[in-house]
């Protein structure tokens, strides 16, 4: 968007609007205030055809004198024309063949056009006068005066329109017209020009060249993408196209440089209406040429070349939706997804990666009737694969956050890799990638399928590095399987942990694991009541050679004791566990690890509670083997878990005192990252924000990694600023001070401190942080955001307005030399404030900034109008001088409707708000016979597009 200053320049050369009463009663009037005109885009103007006089002799300055001396001898009128005709011209040759200095050039020049302005005054309706006139055109050129030129020809072409000269004359017309920036009118003159001429004719393809650039920069976009559409059909090689080097090479010599430039002028205009979409609409309105893809593309070229990374991919996905069956709708869909990388969007790559792998699978229509080919294949495997992963590492994290999506997350991974696999079976990467779909399954809480892949990697891949950890993984998955379903069948999925457990045992014996698990599975047989099978493995693991550790010693005896106990055999119980005290030497520490297994037996009622679903229960048998065992090993993970039932209890308040508790007494715990982080949520639970806060300050100050102190610090900033606490603003400008990355968590700090600020009625520490916003996203760079954007730009305005208001604390006052420049220096500071503000291209901003802008040039006509007057001004001398205030005022009072009509337009194009409403009242006072009726303002929108 251009800025204010480009569309509104104010151009206030302003001078004394008056001087002081002459002498004799009379007012000596200064010069008028100049129009405001916008900066315009200049282009090189095609050559123009000039016609010339007719031979001129040798000796020019010798014609000259002798045709001025003719001049001042007495002669009839058809002679003295003659006469000054030809002085005229000899005149005008002279100086376009064989030019003096700049003073000698312009004194011919104006000598010839005061003779052909004599011979016209002087021979109203005199053959050849049409000639005189372009003549009078061509003076006027060679001066530069463009206007005057302009209107000798707009003559000419009017009062001699079966002229010989009115083509060249129309057509020298537009050329003027152009290159004064007054496209409409050029672009009658071209196409009066095309209207005429055929296309052999060496005006035809400048003035269709011209007329579609005039169309573009009218924001015609219609005719102008007509007119180059028109160009390319002529000038693009036959068939389709889609590489734009390729075609433009294609193209004959001479015509490369056009046909560039319509394909820029044709990719602007689609980019300024709706992008891909346009495109579409247009071909749907209009035959769709073989090169169409070369369109798509060259939009999307242009697109990136702007870094509109999202446009630019949707003018790919655009041509795909519009020709899904196209040879080119892989390579298309892969260029979206290469643009939206381009611009580092991650999920934006990912919806696209995901239209490629649904478009292109084998399965798909697309593939209909021909057979995929190795190349799209090889796309198609490695999307599948970067979204498995993706899908995988985004529910890893929203896992970790706690978010509801994750479980979702890693079902949409496990459905990738499914596909991958059933796609490509014999991948070198499958055991690894069903690996990786196996822990995403277990991610996803279903453990069952988990677990049955982690067997496949094991049994299919066993030379595969990881097929050891994968048969552990199995066992592990089993048992969390059996812990999470219905008591009716945790029995038989246990046995399903306990077999998996035993391929372990036979598959992989050196595993670092296999006895654990062999003594794991025998504690699940005993928990499923298999006494029997769980003293049979127990004593398995008691027979090993080598022998198992003590303490997996201990806990097979312990499982041996307690299947005894549970089958109410308490005598053959009591054995075991006498025999498990004799294999406890009294040096080890007065029947330590008989303690630890009673401890374990605690613990075990703790896990059956949670089993069972009883929270509270699982609490506190969990608790109490810190009460019964305070030295148990166990103690700290019984303590966690115990804290962990009772917020599955929602007992908030215990759970928190659990968990604090913990963090005194094990101070060096592994534990307690994941002890704060259930210490946070329980204060925040139980309401207690500040105290969750001061958790989550403890969190950020712990971390290593930068984006987690941030997250963890700006989480006790939310729940701080949820508490209302009274160090808020402190707290926020810590927090930018640590962490001035995110950008849009630093900017809402940012814009939170100007709030605080506001409603302390803190003016000067408001500004600070309002210019600090601006200041922060200005030095953004490609780290700038919307949000980041439209802060910088609503501080911009308030900024602005600061500023529109001291214009108006500024009168005009007499003298009008001393007060007009102060009011000017006060209102170009406001129109570039407002122009700033309204650069950031946020439509609420701008529009406001534009009605802004509108009453500025209106108060400006106002206070013209209300300035003081010369003192003892005699009635006539009065009037004269309030029409000479108002001859001064009316161009601001134009202008001010000129842009409150800018902002009415914005209506047509979807922008409706206060501000636009606010410039339709502005306009219904400063119009009323256009706008002064509510009822006629859909008309009034109309008018404007």
């Amino acid at each position: 968007m251009k800025s204010l200053n480009a569309l509104y320049g104010l151009g206030l050369a302003l001078p004394l609007l008056l001087s002081a009463c002459a002498s004799d009663g009379g007012i000596e009037e200064g010069k008028k205030i100049g129009e405001m005109s916008a900066d315009k885009e200049q282009l090189e103007q095609a050559p123009v055809p000039v016609a010339k006089s007719g031979p001129v002799a040798a000796n020019t300055e010798r014609a000259l004198e002798n045709y001025q001396k003719l001049l001042d001898l007495p002669q009839d009128q058809a002679s003295r024309a003659e006469t000054m005709r030809r002085l005229a011209d000899l005149q005008l040759e002279q100086e376009e063949t064989n030019p003096g200095s700049f003073e000698q050039t312009e004194k011919r020049l104006r000598k010839s056009i005061e003779l052909y302005n004599t011979l016209l005054t002087e021979n109203p309706g005199a053959p050849g006068n049409d000639r005189i006139l372009y003549q009078l055109s061509r003076a006027h050129q060679n001066l530069g005066e463009n206007e005057n030129a302009e209107a000798a020809l707009d003559r000419m072409t009017r009062e001699y329109p079966n002229s010989p000269y009115n083509d060249d004359a129309h057509f020298r017309r537009a050329e003027l017209l152009f290159k004064i920036s007054d496209f409409d009118k050029a672009s009658i003159e071209y196409r009066y020009v095309l209207n005429r001429v055929k296309l052999d004719n060496p005006f035809f393809e400048p003035s269709q060249y011209k007329y579609g650039w005039a169309q573009y920069k009218l924001a015609n976009y219609g005719p102008a993408l007509d007119t180059f559409f028109a160009i390319l059909d002529r000038e693009l090689p036959p068939g389709e196209l889609s590489d734009v080097k390729t075609a433009v090479d294609g193209v004959r010599a001479g015509k490369k440089d056009t046909v560039n430039d319509a394909l820029r002028v044709i990719s602007l205009s689609f980019s300024s209406l709706n992008g891909g979409e346009s495109v579409r609409k247009y071909f749907e309105s209009h035959s769709e040429p073989a090169y169409a893809p070369l369109i798509y593309r060259h939009l999307a070229e242009t697109l990136l070349e702007k870094k509109r990374y999202t446009d630019a991919a949707k003018s790919y996905t655009t041509f795909v939706d519009a020709h899904p069956q196209h040879v080119l709708a892989p390579a298309f869909q892969s260029l979206a997804i290469s643009a939206q990388s381009s611009g580092g969007f991650v999920e934006l790559v990912v919806q696209e990666k995901e239209r490629f792998v649904t478009a292109f699978d084998p399965a798909a229509p697309y593939w209909t009737g021909r057979a995929p080919s190795p190349d799209i294949l090889k796309q198609l495997r490695s999307h599948l694969e970067d979204l498995s992963r993706h899908y995988q590492a985004k529910a890893q994290k929203s896992r970790d956050l706690g978010t509801a999506t994750a479980k979702a997350e890693f079902l949409l991974a496990c459905a990738r890799y499914e596909r991958l696999l059933a796609l490509f079976p014999a991948d070198p990467k499958a055991p690894e990638l069903r690996f990786l779909m196996a822990e995403s399954y277990l991610d996803a809480g279903d453990s069952l399928k988990a677990a049955k892949e982690y067997d496949t990697v094991a049994a299919k891949h066993p030379t595969y590095e990881r097929a050891p950890e994968a048969a552990y993984a199995a066992v592990l998955a089993y048992q969390r399987y059996s812990v999470a379903v219905p008591d009716a069948q945790k029995k038989t999925a246990k046995q399903q942990s306990v077999q998996a457990a035993l391929r372990l045992g036979d598959m992989y014996p050196q595993h670092p694991k296999a006895d654990a698990v062999l003594t794991r599975a025998a504690e699940e047989l005993y928990e499923t009541e298999s006494w029997d099978e769980a003293v049979k493995v127990a004593t398995r693991v008691l027979n090993t050679t080598p022998p198992v550790t003590l303490e997996l010693r201990r806990t097979a005896l312990g499982v041996v004791a307690d299947a005894q106990f549970s089958a109410k055999r308490y005598p053959e119980a009591e054995a075991a566990y006498l025999e498990l005290l004799k294999i406890t030497p009294a040096a080890a520490g007065n029947r330590s690890e008989l303690t630890e297994r009673l401890a374990s037996s605690i613990y075990k009622q703790g896990e059956a509670a949670r089993s069972a679903k009883n929270p509270k229960a699982a609490a506190a048998a969990f608790l109490r083997v810190g009460q019964l065992v305070p030295d148990s090993t166990i103690r700290a993970s019984s303590t966690y878990d115990g804290a962990a039932m009772l917020m599955a209890a929602k007992d908030w308040i215990q759970a928190a005192s659990v968990l604090e508790s913990f963090r005194t007494t094990f101070p060096t715990s592994p534990l307690l990252g994941d002890v704060d982080d259930k210490l946070a949520a329980c204060y925040k639970s139980a309401g207690k924000l500040t105290e969750s806060a001061a958790v989550q300050k403890r969190i950020s100050a712990r971390s290593n990694s930068a984006a987690d102190k941030s997250d963890a610090a700006w989480q006790a900033l939310t729940l701080l600023n949820q508490a209302k606490s009274p160090q808020l603003a402190a707290e926020y400008e810590g927090y930018l001070k640590q962490f001035p990355q995110p950008m849009d968590r630093a900017m809402e700090a940012r814009n939170r401190l100007a709030e605080l600020a506001l409603a302390r009625n803190d003016a000067r520490k408001r500004e600070f942080w309002l210019q600090d916003i601006v200041a922060a996203d200005a030095a953004a760079g490609p780290a700038r955001t919307p949000r980041s954007q439209q802060l910088a730009a609503e501080a911009s305005l308030e900024f602005a307005r600061v500023d529109v208001r001291k214009v108006s604390g500024t009168p005009l006052k007499l003298p009008l030399k001393t007060s007009l420049p102060v009011r000017k220096a006060a209102m170009e500071k406001a129109i570039a404030s407002l122009s700033k503000a309204s650069d950031y291209g946020i439509a609420d901003v701008t529009t406001a900034a534009t009605y802004e802008l509108g009453q500025l040039y209106r108060d400006f006509s106002s206070a013209i109008l209300e300035s003081d007057r010369p003192k003892k001004l005699s009635a006539l001398e009065a009037e004269q001088y309030k029409l000479l205030l108002e001859e001064q005022a009316f161009p601001f009072e134009e202008k001010a409707i000129e842009i409150h009509e800018s902002n009415l337009k914005r209506a047509g194009q979807g922008v409706t708000n206060q501000w636009v409403g606010r410039s339709l009242e502005a306009l219904a006072l400063l119009s009323p016979g256009k706008y002064g009726k509510r009822e006629q303002t859909p008309e009034a929108y109309d008018a404007l597009q």
